[in-house]
């Protein structure tokens, strides 16, 4: 680390009432922990996808000799629902995909990690 980020963390190591080493050390050991979490949301939203896929297989219909051309029945009503569904899964999606460089860094790099955010939280 270089003197200026030295310096951010004694600052906000004063903020907070503490050290800057013991604050450095909580953060590198917090550094997996908060990539385990972003895997794991990512896992539930893959499995989701799953989920809704399967859904979709079950509640869809073929039309005609054609098994590409699938629809929902009319009188189940599960179009739009499913149109909403799909479209909070791809955010959510976009988000956690966002997160894949937090995950590898937390547990590749927990010192970079670390460093990224004692510099977001002196901004």
């Amino acid at each position: 680390m270089n003197e200026q980020t030295t310096k951010l963390i004694e600052q906000l190591a004063q903020k907070l009432g503490t050290t800057a080493e013991y604050l450095w050390t909580v953060l590198v050991k917090q550094a997996p922990i908060s990539a385990a979490t972003d895997a794991l949301y990512f896992i539930l939203v893959i499995i989701g996808g799953i989920f809704l896929w399967k859904l979709h297989k079950y509640l869809s219909k073929e039309r005609g000799e054609y098994k590409h051309s699938i629809y929902y029945d009319e009188e189940e009503n599960v179009t739009i629902p499913m149109f909403i569904a799909v479209i909070i899964w791809a955010i959510l999606f976009i988000v956690c995909f966002s997160s894949i460089g937090n995950i590898i860094n937390g547990f590749f790099n927990p010192e970079y990690w670390a460093l990224k955010e004692v510099l977001g939280a002196c901004k």
